[in-house]
């Protein structure tokens, strides 16, 4: 899987934790994504019903589609909350997102609590 980082990551710790976290995401790399997730985790998705758990989720990434292409367009992190937005490719379509993240703490070992993601078939992509 390609991942495309903007020129400004990396320029604090939890940058490069939340490209990794949301890079094993679209990869589907559950040994990754395990590290970083509470076991009491909450992954909601505004209008649809929320994961709660680090096994619904890791059940939801192993149901997701292939992704060949990850294209961040900015990470950012303040204290214990960072976000991520971007455009993945799958199956030859592109699909925007945005991770809004928030973390047991500010530490850098802080475990992943509860993420609110959002997805939309762009107008390139509509059926």
């Amino acid at each position: 899987m390609q991942v495309e980082t903007p020129a400004t990551c990396g320029n604090a710790p939890r940058h490069q934790i939340i490209m990794g976290l949301l890079a094993a995401l679209h990869g589907k790399d559950l040994a990754e994504l395990r590290q970083w997730l509470a076991e009491d985790v909450v992954w909601e998705f505004p209008g649809e019903q929320a994961l709660h758990g680090r096994d619904a989720v890791e059940q939801w990434v192993q149901a997701r589609p292939e992704t060949s292409r990850v294209h961040f367009l900015s990470i950012l992190t303040h204290g214990k909350e960072g976000s991520a937005d971007g455009i993945f490719s799958s199956g030859g379509r592109e699909t925007p997102f945005s991770h809004v993240l928030r973390f047991a703490s500010a530490g850098k070992a802080a475990k992943l609590v509860g993420v609110r993601s959002y997805f939309a078939a762009s107008s390139a992509a509509a059926q």
